[in-house]
């Protein structure tokens, strides 16, 4: 993969100046300048634009925008969607206040029970890590000692939504967070639907003690409504072997 180089700040009019000069210069690659475009979304008017190196990769070509030798954010496709993947570089060990939400703004975090910014606090809380990676959805961060760490810590977000109370409209917003964000996930998706449409026909539905675990695609999604009384926690599974077929078990509220 041919690699460029270019003095500019990884902002929008720096990421837009280098979209021109690749057009201009007859590129051909269409992931990097779609690429090119996502990053220029996450980045625009972002605090860190100008103290981070930009690596953007593409089908056969990849930029490097910046000069910083700490921060560095890298941008490939996944799935036809762009994704991002950052790298800090720790003076000593990992601790707690090298973990700053400003590294993790960029992302719309799939944890909303415990975010990965919160989980990767908490491992770097008071202990002797030279490295921590956390991974979520389309986005990973890695702290690190510069060299070769003993022992990589690695965290892997699960998707979980929280809805107090569980309701349609909470339903249709998480549905749009995952068209945007698990565009690939289709199964998933129909899983998701299929709910709303029990919440939309089904008389009864549970507002709280309850949890639907989605199935498909590969991955998993929680929708939890946390518990209001002391009433036993209602769970709920769907499975999708097709984008039609829609399993709920158990098929109907309060029955087990």
């Amino acid at each position: 993969m041919s690699s460029l180089t270019f003095e500019v700040d990884p902002d929008t009019e720096g990421l837009l100046s280098v979209k021109c000069e690749l057009k201009g210069r007859g590129c051909k690659d269409i992931v990097l300048l779609s690429n090119l475009d996502f990053a220029e979304s996450i980045f625009r008017h972002h605090p860190l634009s100008n103290v981070i190196t930009l690596l953007v990769k593409g089908e056969w070509q990849c930029v490097r925008i910046g000069n910083a030798e700490d921060i560095i954010y890298t941008v490939t496709s996944e799935n036809n969607q762009g994704r991002l993947d950052g790298c800090i570089y720790c003076e000593d060990d990992v601790s707690e206040s090298d973990i700053k939400s400003l590294h993790f703004s960029m992302h719309s975090c799939q944890n909303e029970i415990k975010s990965c910014f919160a989980q990767a606090k908490e491992v770097a809380n008071g202990k002797n890590v030279e490295a921590v990676k956390i991974a979520c959805n389309r986005f990973s961060l890695t702290y690190t000692i510069r060299g070769t760490p003993e022992k990589i810590v690695t965290i892997k977000t699960k998707c979980q939504f929280k809805l107090a109370p569980m309701n349609v409209e909470g339903l249709l917003e998480r549905k749009c967070w995952m068209e945007k964000e698990k565009v690939s996930c289709n199964r998933l998706k129909a899983g998701l639907d299929h709910l709303i449409n029990k919440y939309l026909t089904v008389p009864d539905a549970p507002k709280s003690n309850c949890k639907f675990i989605l199935q498909g695609d590969g991955e998993i999604a929680e929708i939890i409504s946390p518990s209001v009384s002391n009433k036993p926690q209602e769970q709920f599974v769907l499975m999708s072997n097709n984008y039609s077929t829609i399993t709920m078990y158990p098929p109907s509220w309060g029955k087990s």
